[in-house]
């Protein structure tokens, strides 16, 4: 009877056998979340919820030289699907490995459910910057449609206030055209909430070309939309009325970012009650130190 790895019931399969064999004969402990290998590169496939789906060739090419030369430093991470892997990040790292023919990446095996794969891809895309601003909405979207996550609880995971998601997603509203400027980096993201007024997908459309052909920058695309709307060509935007709902938003937003988590607000004419949640007493602890409540021995 072979000595004890300390795998676990189930680990086994998520590690290559020479891997557990280089464990065999030795009394330890393995973190399977801590644990590096090489994985043959034909056995790891792209995420297909991956919120980046546009990768620049060129820019491949550079990554895949430099990991000809100096290896892949940080692993992948992945999660065991049926015979190989799924990337949860690092697709950048893998399709630049599989363009100088790395016949093996290193990476680290995660078994995580779907909200938090797509959760950690876009964390990691949005953090380097790799996302443009109309794949970064969809991903947020996505995260709302299927994991019925509000906007300030997305807020909250990638360290963003609720009104800097609202606004990424305001972008969603665009024609596809307008889309695919902003995508394919033709026009800013500033350029294109200011097109957002227009309302009509035809004004948009051509206002986006005007923008790309005369090099408007976001500044006078806005004093040109608003000398637009003094001449009467576009209908002025209708001023929302400020009242205490806004008010109450702002408030949550910054909690929510201060405490870093989910704030509720209700509200009975002058009165109401601000609640804060936590999901473990460690949790309760941390947000009872931010309140300044020191605990009695």
């Amino acid at each position: 009877m072979g000595k004890n790895t300390g795998l676990g019931k189930g680990l086994r399969a998520l590690i290559p056998n020479e891997v557990i064999l280089s464990a065999e004969g030795e009394d330890l402990e393995v973190d399977i979340e801590k644990l590096v290998f090489y994985v043959k590169t034909s056995n790891i496939r792209p995420n297909p919820e991956q919120p980046r789906k546009n990768f620049d060739r060129g820019k491949l090419e550079e990554l895949g030289a430099s990991i000809k030369e100096h290896g892949i430093i940080q692993p992948l991470v992945v999660k065991p699907d049926g015979k190989g892997y799924t990337i949860i990040a690092g697709e950048r790292r893998w399709r630049a490995a599989n363009i100088v023919g790395l016949k093996e990446v290193p990476v680290i095996v995660r078994d995580l459910p779907a909200e938090k794969v797509l959760e950690i891809a876009i964390i990691e895309n949005v953090q380097r910057e790799n996302l443009n601003s109309i794949e970064e909405a969809l991903a947020y979207e996505g995260l709302m449609g299927r994991f019925n996550l509000t906007q300030g609880e997305i807020g909250i995971r990638i360290g963003k206030s609720r009104a800097a998601v609202a606004n990424t997603l305001r972008l969603l509203k665009l024609p596809d055209s307008v889309r695919d400027d902003v995508a394919r980096g033709k026009i800013s993201s500033g350029h294109a909430r200011a097109i957002l007024c227009l309302e009509e997908t035809e004004k948009m459309e051509a206002f986006s070309k005007e923008i790309i052909e005369k090099g408007f920058s976001v500044r006078e695309t806005e004093k040109r939309i608003k000398k637009l709307q003094l001449e009467g060509i576009v209908a002025p935007l209708q001023k929302k009325k400020i009242d205490t709902t806004a008010y109450v938003l702002e408030i949550k937003d910054g909690l929510e970012k201060r405490f870093a988590t989910k704030v509720n607000f209700s509200s009975h004419g002058k009165s109401g009650k601000i609640e804060l949640s936590y999901f473990s007493l460690e949790e309760l602890d941390r947000i009872l130190a931010l309140l300044g409540y020191e605990k009695k021995e």
